[in-house]
């Protein structure tokens, strides 16, 4: 898996904590230190998912529904790759007995951990999300003030 579903929360805190303003690709970026071209391709996927808005004429992104509506299961749909969460290695030697079995040992296990992560996902909203990041986020400012005392 791809860091998509990481920067795709990152970039909806960065907008649930600003809003109602909204925030350019080009502020985004500078928070998840990429390119805006990266920024501007996640919130594509965002925007297709009914995750993020932006109007034409008008610079800048916005949620298109409230944090407490936004699942982490909502956020891993739009962000995840083609590919499986946990892909399997290929190219194993075809005289391994092990190599051989390695595919079909795994498959079914990473199939059900999948579904447990985005069953999991589902019980956390972009809310929750903001509300613990606020909290880290006072608590670092707590220790930081209380060092320079």
């Amino acid at each position: 898996m791809s860091t998509h579903f990481s920067v795709s929360v990152h970039c909806l805190l960065l907008l649930s904590l600003s809003a109602p303003e909204r925030i350019t690709s080009a502020e985004i970026a500078g928070s998840v230190n990429t390119n805006p071209v990266v920024v501007r391709r996640i919130l594509g996927g965002l925007k297709k998912a009914g995750l993020v808005n932006s109007s034409p004429g008008t610079r800048g992104f916005y949620l298109a529904k409230p944090a407490s509506e936004i699942t982490l299961a909502m956020v891993y749909e739009a962000a995840k790759d083609e590919g499986p969460l946990f892909p399997i290695h290929g190219n194993c030697n075809p005289n391994c007995e092990v190599g051989l079995q390695i595919d079909g040992l795994l498959t079914n296990l990473y199939q059900i951990a999948e579904s447990k992560v985005e069953q999991f996902f589902a019980t956390i909203t972009l809310e929750d999300m903001e509300r613990t990041s606020t909290e880290r986020i006072r608590a670092s400012q707590l220790e930081a003030n209380q060092k320079s005392n």
